[in-house]
């Protein structure tokens, strides 16, 4: 199976009032580049995620965006402020002193004097942040691939018609560069006897050069090094993988047979079927542009 350098998927993992969400983004490109956005709190886990992604992917340009919602966690117990509250007994005491109270505050009031009691964030176990991290990177991968390989077999099977009909084109051609060649000889032969008077030129010789001018129009060494790239194309996508690189390869070797063909021919209708091939060349290298 190949695979789209294109893809998109998100995971998410939660415990104890802790949520962490994932999204994984890529593009095509020619080599692996991978960018790691964690939020504040979560960059300790940056060179886990990064470690797990170069393990799983080759090509592309991936964003990796790491998210956490603490909820609960984030509220913490509240604690004494000591300092504040020795302060407080000592105002309170000179407090009743001074009135002549004998009372003591009840435990409401007490709660409810500023400053003594703050509320301290709770700060998540690391271990349990980084596994909750890798497991929701786990399923964003997972949905990440799937989207992959679906945009992998849509490319497949554009990529296969379109060497079918470049393969269909190569049949035709084939069959219009026999009569060509027949067609340039018969020609070059008449012309050539036209202008030179009978006796002048050794009838062996003439044939032998007029053969040799036609054979520099001949394509069918082209026409067979193309069909060959052709069968490796579709053996390429067969094997499935990374495939990206061999295809474009073979492409260029594609291109360049198309180029020659095109040279090489007097017909009208070879030119034109010429020029579809090197269109859907273009095209399948546009395409393979986004494989892995």
């Amino acid at each position: 199976m190949i695979t789209s350098m294109t893809g998109f998927g998100r995971g998410t993992a939660t415990d104890n009032g802790l949520q962490v969400r994932v999204e994984l983004r890529s593009v095509n490109s020619r080599f692996f580049d991978l960018q790691v956005r964690a939020a504040n709190g979560l960059q300790a886990c940056e060179a886990a995620v990064r470690e797990r992604l170069q393990d799983h992917l080759r090509r592309g340009k991936v964003v990796a965006q790491i998210d956490w919602d603490q909820g609960q966690a984030d509220a913490g117990m509240p604690l004494l402020d000591e300092d504040a509250a020795r302060h407080y007994v000592r105002e309170l005491a000179r407090l009743r002193a001074i009135a002549g109270l004998e009372q003591q505050p009840d435990w409401n009031t007490w709660a409810q004097l500023p400053g003594l009691f703050s509320a301290e964030a709770a700060h998540p176990d690391s271990a349990l942040v980084e596994r909750l991290v890798l497991v929701a990177l786990d399923r964003a991968l997972e949905a990440f691939a799937s989207m992959r390989e679906n945009e992998g077999r849509a490319l497949e099977r554009d990529l296969r018609d379109r060497v079918a009909a470049i393969q269909a084109n190569l049949v035709s051609i084939s069959g219009l560069a026999d009569a060509q060649r027949d067609r340039i000889r018969e020609r070059l032969q008449e012309r050539v006897q036209a202008l030179l008077a009978p006796g002048q030129v050794d009838p062996n010789r003439l044939t032998m050069e007029v053969m040799l001018l036609a054979e520099r129009c001949d394509m069918t060494e082209e026409i067979v090094r193309f069909q060959s790239h052709n069968t490796q194309f579709l053996a390429t996508l067969d094997q499935g993988g990374e495939t990206g690189r061999r295809l474009n390869f073979l492409l260029q070797e594609m291109n360049r047979e198309a180029n020659t063909i095109a040279s090489k021919t007097v017909s009208a209708e070879i030119s034109h079927q010429a020029v579809s091939i090197k269109e859907e060349v273009e095209k399948l290298r546009e395409q393979v542009q986004n494989l892995v």
